[in-house]
């Protein structure tokens, strides 16, 4: 089975675009994943739609994609910064 092809939606190309290079190099580690296994096990499926998925790609990054004919489509990219907090734990 060849990789999945990956693709962003307008939005998440460019929170892509805004991440430092260090946190780029973990996106693009994680798709790389994701590409040849776009349902893995530390992935969860959306609102019971399988072909809608969200994963946690490190502490700081979570991605929400869809699995569409050959494509891996980056819906949303969260990035949670923790520089700055509230309530220390």
């Amino acid at each position: 089975m060849l990789p999945f092809r990956v693709t962003y939606t307008e939005e998440a190309a460019q929170v892509r675009d805004s991440l430092s290079a260090k946190r780029r190099e973990v996106l693009e580690r994680g798709l790389a994943i994701l590409v040849n296994d776009p349902r893995h096990k530390l992935s969860r499926s959306v609102r019971g739609d399988e072909a809608t998925r969200e994963i946690a790609l490190s502490r700081n990054l979570f991605v929400e994609y869809v699995i569409s004919d050959g494509k891996l489509v980056v819906l949303v990219l969260t990035v949670i910064d923790l520089t700055d907090v509230l309530i220390e734990e």
